[in-house]
Parts: structure tokens; sequence; C-alpha cells
């Protein structure tokens, strides 16, 4: 700190002193004889002033000592956390709060990104090592075309590769949402969204799996438009309805629809007859890595798909409910709350 910004800083006060010493001088003038107090006048100035001198240095000194080390090492970029004023007076205090909140607000931001990128390491470690499966199928589907001529055997074979290159594509796909997750903000469109396109869409994307699990599906009241995005939907929707015919039994069935209930929110169910989660399992399903017992039996199960579904609701508005018995039923319930809600979303 130089002494030109500590006289800047207090120039205010310097006005003051010399607007009281002027008035003092001019009301001693004019209320005595100038010849007689003139001297007195002279006298009381000068001690005024070295006063005032001492005092100046004084202050330039303890402001110095008090900021000096803090401004060396702004301007180095250098930590200031110890460098704070440790007299806490009206102005340290403001300073100290205000780096503190910068300091809780940066590790905030800090966590989140490291929670996100956690989320996309700990996916893609899974993912290595889910996607080696198919490929494996895939080499051996390969091997044994090089040396079969039969026409029905070759079908098979086909209709088994076709599966494997959709769960190649569905593990694909799914690592790429992954990455988005991480920047939602910026890849988000909230827009009217007619679920039943969507719901056509996904059901499309997972043919192959309706038919290798021999699975029927109903698809009732789906003529409802929602405030979404899109995209993301579609993700949450594949999610689940791949889930769910994983864990049907062969010939089960899988039922969706959609209703508004009296408050104008709209509920998107899907449904399975399958093996069910059992009842300690419930609660943790959305949880990061969470499996279960359903997931350890199939070993196809990575644990993130959910958590990221639930995850990216949330920050559009949504929910997501799940209801189930074991070994009768799964059902999923996307809300979808009332236009009103979507102002609350960031």
């Amino acid at each position: 700190m130089t002494l030109k910004l500590y006289l800047k800083d207090i120039r205010l006060t310097l006005l003051a002193f010399v607007l009281i010493v002027a008035t003092s001088n001019l009301v001693l003038v004019t209320s005595n004889n100038i010849n007689e107090t003139l001297g007195d006048i002279v006298y009381m100035d000068i001690l005024i002033l070295f006063i005032a001198i001492v005092f100046l240095i004084f202050g330039f000194k303890r402001r110095k000592d008090k900021y000096g080390d803090l401004v060396e090492a702004l301007n180095l970029g250098s930590d200031i956390d110890n460098l704070l004023p440790r007299k806490y007076d009206f102005y340290s205090n403001i300073m100290r709060k205000l780096v503190d909140y910068k300091n809780d607000e940066m590790y905030a931001k800090t966590k989140e990104l490291k929670e996100s990128l956690d989320d996309v390491n700990d996916y893609i470690i899974k993912w290595v090592h889910e996607i080696k499966l198919p490929m494996s199928v895939c080499e051996i589907i390969s091997d044994k075309l090089e040396d079969e001529d039969n026409v029905e055997f070759l079908s098979k074979v086909s209709e088994d590769l076709r599966l494997e290159i959709e769960r190649m594509t569905f593990l694909v796909e799914q690592v790429l949402y992954i990455s988005r997750a991480s920047s939602y903000s910026n890849d988000l469109q909230i827009n009217e969204v007619n679920i039943e396109k969507v719901v056509r869409g996904v059901i499309r994307k997972n043919t192959s799996f309706f038919i290798a699990n021999k699975i029927d599906l109903q698809l009732l009241n789906l003529k409802l438009n929602v405030m979404t995005d899109e995209k993301w939907m579609s993700y949450v929707m594949e999610q689940i309805v791949n889930n769910a015919c994983k864990y049907s039994r062969e010939g089960g069935e899988i039922k969706i629809w959609a209703e508004e209930d009296h408050n104008k929110d709209v509920k998107l169910h899907i449904k399975d007859n399958g093996t069910g989660i059992a009842p300690k399992d419930i609660e943790r399903i959305f949880d990061k890595g969470f499996t279960g017992d359903n997931g350890r039996k199939v070993k196809k199960s990575t644990g993130i798909g959910l958590y990221i579904s639930k995850k990216m609701f949330k920050r559009m508005g949504h929910d997501i409910k799940v209801y189930s018995k074991e070994g009768k039923y799964t059902e999923f319930i996307l809300i979808f709350y009332k236009l009103s809600d979507y102002f609350n979303v960031t």
C-alpha cells in the first residue's frame, strides 16, 4: 500500500479536518482583535498540523501493517486465507465473511463438478466390462457363421447378432447421455412433447429385446402432451423399458399408459409382470452403483442408469416413483407436474 492510495482512501476525513480548522480560525479571527490573536492562531494551527501529521503517519503505518501482506498476495496471486486481518473491526469482519462466502461457493461448485466426474468415471469403468459381453458374443457368432450353410440356423444366428448389436447400441447411447449429465443445462430444451411419440420411439429401438424375450406389449392411453426435454425423456423411458425387458420372464407382459389427475399432473406408467424388486432394495434402486439382488443375478447391470434418470428428472422438475411386489410386478411412474411448476426449473 502506498501513501498516495492511503491519502486517497481518507480524503473525506482530511477534507473534514481542513474545514474544521478553517472554521475555527474564522471564528477566532472574527470574534477578537486580529492583532492580539494572530500569534495564538498561528501557534494553534502549527500544533494542530503537527498532531495531524503524527496521526497521519501512525494511521498509514497501521493500515500498511494490516493490509500490506494481503495486497502483495493479491498482486502475486497467492493464497490470502491466512493473510486476512485478525482484528475483527467492521471492515475486517466484512472482508472475512466475503472470503468465507466465496470459499464456500467455490467448494460447492467443485464438489458438484467432482460428483459429476465421479459419476462418469464410475460408469465408464462398469460400461467397459459390460460391453465386453456382447462383443464376445458377436465374435462367437462370427466364428460360427464362417462354416455354416444351414439357412434356418443362419436366420437364428442373425437374430442373436441383431440383439447383441442393439445391446451395444443401447450401451453406447447410454454412455453419451452420462457424459451430458454433468453439463445438462447446456443441453436442456423444455418443450411440449407428445408422450405417444416418445413411447413408440423407445419401443422401436427395443424391438429386438421384446422379440427375444417374447414379451407382450400393451399401449393404452398415451395421447397426452407434457412439458419436458424430449431427449432426456426418451433416455429415462429407455432405461426403464430396457430393465423391464431384462427382468421379465419369457412370455411376460409390459403395460404402458398415461393419465392426468385432478391437479393436471400427467403420470406415465410403465408396468411389467417380471421378477419384481425385493422390499429391502426398493428404496435404494436410484442410488448410484446400486444393483440389488436382481442386478447381481442378471450380471448386466451397472447401477447407474436409474441413478442418472432420477437425477435428471429432478433437475427438470419431474419425479419418478416405483412400486413393486417381489415375484409379481414392478411399476414405474414418471410424473410431469402442471405447467406452472416449470417456472421453477433451473
